[in-house]
């Protein structure tokens, strides 16, 4: 029958039929494209949390060229994400050669996936540490790289901090360990010796001549010195140490003032018949901590003497030094300078250290702890100064004193 001739039921059956398919491909088409939809939007979602996230995610093929980059890749090297996927790893990462790299791709193929750190280096030439996972990926037929880096700037701060901690704690304990030690040997060995020496001659006084008994007298008069200034340096490191001693910087007539403590050495200087002499200029003032700078000059020239022979000479100099970067400013620089025993490299490094036991005897057996050493230090750091000292076996030493104030003359 030809269209023409089909009855109008016919024809409206067909049409309901077609209608019937139209609605079926309607709905396929809607499915087809709410399905697109979803595809789209979790791809742009993927796209949306890979640019979003701080770390780096760089695709790298066997070559090392980069074939992918984030968002977080280009703000962390600094360049845009065209001028990276026309680069290779190589203009990036310092450490790594061509031969480096196969090395590198042949351990990834075996190892699948694994972490390393390394350097980078951004566009403007600064470098930076990271830490980089390493994932093996195969897509299209090739296999990748797929390095997810992670800026570890600040990790490595603060296991540089966590290493100057320890090693701060280390000092700490060490100096807690030599202050017990001072303690129970080095001030009570002399304690108990000047007590028994004080006890066997009050008995046996009457037994001595006047020769006897002066020579007897003067022995504990240096143990009495002695132990005194022990318990000086003792007492003043601990104080130092815990803060109490306020720096309190006042006008100095030095030359006066190293002259006073001359004075107050004399004894001693004569028994050795050492010669002393103070080449600091009559006029010279300076601004410093009196209590401090007297400490430190005692305990120099003490050491000095301690250190020298009989019949040599110790001078206490001065010199001005200019600092050229901040004219017209100078610093004072002075030196106490011995003839006597002097030390090894390794005795003048091992100086002003609390954990090391440094202290040798001196040339008549005069005892010593090292802490007067140790306490100048602290003291002259306390001006923002600094105090080292040039040394050679048999050739003596010199002690240098540096202060960074101006002078008032």
């Amino acid at each position: 029958m030809s269209l023409g001739q089909k009855s109008y039921e016919a024809l409206l059956e067909e049409i309901k039929e077609l209608e019937k398919e139209n609605q079926i491909l309607k709905s396929t088409i809607k499915t087809a494209d709410i399905q697109q939809t979803k595809v789209s939007d979790l791809l742009q979602f993927t796209q949306y949390s890979i640019d979003s996230i701080s770390d780096s995610i760089l695709w790298v093929d066997q070559n090392g060229k980069y074939i992918f980059v984030n968002n977080a890749a280009c703000i962390n090297f600094g360049y845009t994400k065209e001028e990276l996927l026309s680069m290779t790893m190589f203009q990036v990462d310092p450490l790594f050669t061509k031969e480096i790299w196969d090395a590198h791709w042949k351990e990834i193929l075996e190892k699948k996936t694994f972490t390393l750190e390394t350097i980078n280096k951004r566009k403007d030439g600064s470098l930076f540490p990271i830490e980089v996972t390493v994932n093996l990926v195969e897509y299209g037929g090739k296999q990748y790289n797929c390095a997810i880096v992670r800026d570890i700037t600040e990790q490595k701060l603060n296991e540089a901090k966590l290493k100057q901690t320890a090693s701060r704690l280390e000092e700490v304990n060490a100096t807690k360990d030599k202050f017990f030690s001072i303690i129970a040997h080095d001030l009570r060995g002399p304690l108990g010796t000047h007590r028994e020496f004080s006890k066997h001659l009050s008995e046996r006084i009457s037994d001595f001549s006047d020769a006897e008994l002066e020579i007897n007298l003067q022995i504990l008069s240096e143990s009495s010195d002695n132990l005194y200034s022990l318990m000086e340096n003792l007492l003043n490191w601990a104080r130092n140490q815990s803060g109490h001693i306020q720096f309190q910087p006042v006008r100095i007539h030095i030359h006066s003032l190293v002259e006073s403590i001359i004075e107050l050495l004399k004894l001693s200087f004569q028994k050795k018949q050492i010669q002393v002499q103070n080449k600091i200029p009559e006029t010279l003032e300076i601004i410093a901590d009196q209590f401090m700078i007297e400490t430190v000059f005692r305990n120099l020239l003490s050491n000095a003497l301690k250190y020298s022979f009989q019949n040599q000479t110790i001078t206490i100099g001065y010199e001005r030094i200019r600092d050229e970067a901040k004219t017209p400013l100078f610093t004072h620089r002075f030196f106490i300078k011995d003839e006597g025993v002097g030390m090894t490299k390794d005795q003048v490094g091992s100086l002003f250290r609390l954990d090391k036991k440094v202290s040798t005897l001196g040339t008549n057996s005069e005892k010593g702890t090292g802490l007067g050493l140790i306490v100048s230090k602290d003291f002259v750091e306390k001006h923002n100064g600094n105090l080292w000292v040039e040394s050679e076996p048999k050739k003596g030493s010199t002690f240098f004193i540096e202060l960074g104030h101006i002078a008032i003359e």
